[in-house]
């Protein structure tokens, strides 16, 4: 480095020096946040593991957010950075982050501590949030921020806030159907292995928040046995995440649950007909995503198009999922 340089550099640092050694720590701290959540007009490097965008995402991850302020600021980071808005309540102590969909109230003490964090959907009344409270708490900005994420890729709909109602309200429908199949033969004291191995669609989590609803539809062998000679432990099997995206093609979706009152042939639950007053025409189609890549026979495959009429929608869908959970999901994608 030349000497021009430096002593351009130590003149340009005197001059900053100079100009914030009157203010706070608290306005000096803010602008920082301030430039460091501020997106870039164009790109510091080509690489995408730039180093300078490595060392900035990683100073924001490590701040320690304490402080009413400080939560405040970590807050309305993470909801520029997922293109959602925010503003703090006159009293500051109520952070509301929003969209044209949903909105997510979060109340805290003054010394930063989380009181409550509630979600609004459109047209719905707001409902405490157990799993963003939780995680808010314990300060895993990580979680939230996929919380975040999630709900705004629940209305990743073409068409306006009305269409992209409907389509949060056909996932709503699917759930609903979803979660009575579930309740089907149940008895009371069924535990959640029987539930995956025997039950309609398996072990079934409904949606709460940001967080999908998601099926456990398999256990292997070796978990079953686990589980049996150590009681108590907590065995994973293989999940999916029911939920709803956006396409290209019109599909038909359910507006109201589909499940008949009355089974069907042989006792299996019976549905309900797509008609015109209890479906509509989006661009949306149900999905079940994988949590881990499941192998899958060629045969299955062919058999998921022929029943969707779909060419290539449904590779990341498993043949070992439960007959009637997998077959009503792909009923309600049908083509018109």
């Amino acid at each position: 480095m030349s000497a021009m340089t430096v002593t351009s550099t130590n003149a340009l640092m005197e001059q900053l020096y100079l100009k914030y050694q009157q203010k706070p720590w608290t306005e000096t701290l803010k602008l920082v946040h301030f430039c460091m959540d501020k997106p870039l007009r164009c790109p510091v490097s080509n690489d995408p593991d730039s180093p300078l965008l490595l060392c900035m995402e990683k100073i924001q991850r490590m701040l320690n957010a304490k402080s009413l302020f400080s939560v405040m600021n970590r807050l309305e980071s993470l909801s520029r950075q997922k293109g959602l808005n925010s503003h703090v309540s006159p009293s500051g102590t109520t952070c509301y982050i929003t969209s044209d969909m949903f909105y997510i109230e979060v109340q805290l003490e003054k010394d930063g501590n989380v009181i409550d964090a509630k979600l609004a959907h459109l047209g719905e009344a707001p409902v405490i949030c157990d799993d963003l409270v939780e995680h808010l708490r314990m300060k895993n900005y990580d979680a939230v921020e996929k919380i975040l994420e999630n709900l705004s890729n629940l209305y990743q709909i073409r068409g306006n806030s009305e269409m992209k109602a409907k389509g949060y309200l056909a996932l709503q429908s699917l759930e609903k159907d979803l979660y009575s199949m579930s309740l089907l033969d149940r008895t009371q004291d069924v535990n959640r292995v029987t539930e995956v191995l025997h039950g309609k669609v398996g072990h079934l989590v409904p949606r709460t928040g940001g967080t999908p609803m998601n099926i456990e539809f398999y256990i292997s062998p070796y978990q079953i046995l686990e589980a049996e000679l150590n009681p108590g432990s907590q065995v994973c099997g293989a999940k999916i995440d029911v939920t709803v995206e956006g396409t290209d093609m019109l599909h038909k979706l359910p507006l109201s649950p589909l499940l008949d009152s009355q089974p069907g042939e042989d006792s299996n639950p019976a549905f309900l007909p797509l008609t015109d007053e209890l479906s509509m025409d989006l661009s949306a189609y149900f999905l079940l995503k994988f949590h881990q890549p499941i192998p899958m026979s060629s045969s299955s495959i062919e058999e998921i198009q022929r029943l969707t009429g779909m060419l290539q929608l449904f590779l990341r869908l498993s043949a070992s999922v439960t007959a009637h959970c997998l077959l009503t999901t792909l009923a309600y994608g049908n083509k018109e």
